[in-house]
């Protein structure tokens, strides 16, 4: 079985190099300057305090993706468009696609673009980050879900690789609701992810403090009652149990504070901003997650697009 990693930044370098390790063949789709490093000197990957100069295949080129039977789509939310265009042309009938994207949009969209494969959702709990170009550390967590989302002939590839996940020791499970494996992983970035971008405090700090903490929880309420609006059954055990969780981490370094720093575009519109959307469309009320919203736009210059979110 030959795996594909459709986005190899800090994510999809830490599965990929993991199931390299484990003796899968693995190709990480790269660009720039972390591919330069990547086909220089290979991968410097360090997880459980552990440095390993791990040597791999990576590429810019998307047709040599043909030949791989499953492909982890590990891009950005902010990218996926571009990548699924670019892989419309390079990717077998006999494929499976997961995603691994933050929010719960990805596998539809996915499934848009390739309705006649096999698609899997997947959520994976990881803290990670590129240090420099072709340096990548593992800080926390890892695990991952995955869930069928849509039938195709690669779907005979889904057992194969969640044994893959588990030999390359990622703490894997096939979960049967592909819905609530997604709001459930949306409802802590709902909850943190924003906030400690706005805030640059690590999560279980945020956590531990009475008033940052109600925001947390007021906007993770709003996206309790937004899913249960839609027939999802998030509830507020799922809320308690990821703040318990989030008090228990490391100093975690969320996706949207490492993209304020590094001065790209965040994910707020798949996240918080989903939440608005959705919660105006079906006549829920989400004014902390409106709050979350235009104040990371503001941070990143996006103000043009403040207005129509909030009040159109």
């Amino acid at each position: 079985m030959k795996i594909g990693v459709a986005g190899a930044g800090a994510v999809g370098c830490h599965y990929g190099s993991l199931l390299q390790q484990a003796g899968y063949d693995v190709l990480l789709l790269a660009r720039g300057a972390h591919l330069e490093a990547l086909k220089r000197h290979g991968l410097m990957h360090e997880s459980n305090g552990i440095s390993r100069q791990v040597s791999v295949s990576a590429t810019d080129s998307v047709s040599e993706f043909s030949a791989c039977d499953v492909i982890l789509i590990s891009c950005k939310m902010t990218g996926l468009a571009d990548m699924l265009e670019a892989l419309r042309p390079a990717i077998r009938r006999q494929s499976m696609l997961l995603t691994l994207q933050n929010g719960v949009e990805a596998p539809a969209l996915v499934a848009d673009a390739f309705p006649e494969h096999a698609v899997a959702a997947g959520t994976a709990f990881i803290g990670a980050r590129i240090e420099v170009p072709g340096h990548v550390i593992h800080s926390a967590a890892g695990g991952v879900r995955l869930a069928s989302w849509q039938p195709g002939p690669g779907d005979v590839y889904a057992d194969r690789l969640v044994d893959a996940l588990d030999k390359a020791g990622v703490p894997v499970r096939m979960e049967t609701d592909a819905r609530l494996m997604l709001w459930r992983k949306l409802l802590w970035n709902i909850g943190f992810n924003a906030i400690t971008a706005i805030t640059r405090r690590y999560a279980k700090d945020v956590a531990a403090e009475a008033d940052t903490l109600s925001i947390v929880r007021a906007s993770m309420q709003e996206a309790i009652d937004l899913a249960q609006a839609q027939g999802v059954a998030l509830t507020e055990d799922d809320m308690d149990k990821h703040i318990r969780i989030t008090l228990e981490m490391g100093p975690v370094k969320t996706s949207m504070w490492q993209d304020i720093e590094a001065g790209r575009l965040t994910e707020v519109d798949d996240i918080n901003g989903y939440v608005v959307r959705k919660g105006r469309a079906l006549s829920v009320d989400t004014p902390v997650n409106r709050m979350l919203t235009v104040l990371l736009h503001a941070i990143e210059g996006k103000d043009d697009t403040i207005s129509p979110l909030i009040f159109g």
